[in-house]
């Protein structure tokens, strides 16, 4: 099977919550309502803005993650992405997560030219990122208050090019002046975005 994980720019409430902030938003659809598991910096905002736009029923806080549960269900203003991965004999790997300003799905096909079509359709309509692309035995999932790396996109390309430009190697390969030159950014900017990084990822390794 191949999977692929799509960044959608713009699109619904959820998507447009999550602009400019550092917050990270799964959800899972229930048809009547969504559940929603939101961290990160900015995670009140979002939640505001949900409940402005769709309505939030109850929410749990438990430190730096909070569950709520939706008056209503997104799917109501669906943004038609489902009937194309339909169209496509494609699935749609819970959970959707939002983050940045944009929707992220992981899409599940039997063959690689189905994502690539689903790919296509989508770009009619959006403005599309293939953030990941690969083969697997089974798609994988996490449920709602599990402890993961939430990483923006900005952390996640950020850590990645330090593990991959050897900045975690003894000795070092790279600095974070070389780093931030990269990335066209501030390297005090930089240093805080791979600090937030490496935290997220080492405190959920520890609750696992």
């Amino acid at each position: 099977m191949q999977q692929a994980t799509f960044r959608l720019a713009g699109g619904n409430a959820y998507a447009a919550a999550t602009a400019d902030t550092d917050a990270r938003m799964r959800l899972w659809c229930n048809d009547h309502c969504d559940l929603l598991d939101v961290r990160g910096e900015g995670a009140d905002g979002v939640l505001e803005a949900v409940d402005a736009d769709v309505g939030v029923r109850e929410r749990v806080d438990e430190g730096d993650t909070t569950l709520a549960v939706t008056d209503a269900c997104l799917r109501a203003e669906s943004d038609g992405v489902e009937d194309t991965l339909a169209a496509h004999g494609c699935l749609l790997v819970p959970p959707l997560t939002y983050a940045d300003g944009e929707k992220h799905l992981r899409v599940l096909a039997l063959a690689p030219e189905s994502l690539t079509a689903v790919y296509h359709d989508l770009r009619a309509d959006y403005d599309v990122t293939v953030a990941d692309k690969q083969t697997v035995s089974a798609p994988q999932s996490a449920a709602p208050g599990e402890s993961a790396p939430d990483l923006t996109a900005r952390q996640a390309a950020v850590l990645r090019a330090a593990v991959e430009s050897g900045y975690y190697d003894r000795p070092r390969e790279t600095t974070t002046a070389a780093l931030a030159e990269r990335f066209g950014l501030a390297r005090s900017t930089l240093e805080e975005h791979l600090r937030r990084a490496e935290g997220k990822v080492a405190r959920a390794a520890l609750q696992r």
